[in-house]
């Protein structure tokens, strides 16, 4: 049985799960969060 070796939560899917939150609660999160995490 071969294993992938990718991330179970991708960024892409991240990325959907908090516009579908953001729309259901009404809340935004700011992109300059993402972008403090990826710079470091």
């Amino acid at each position: 049985m071969f294993k992938e070796n990718k991330p179970f939560l991708t960024d892409e899917f991240l990325d959907e799960l908090a516009k579908e939150i953001n729309q259901q609660y009404g809340g935004y999160i700011h992109e300059q969060n993402t972008e403090s995490i990826n710079n470091e």
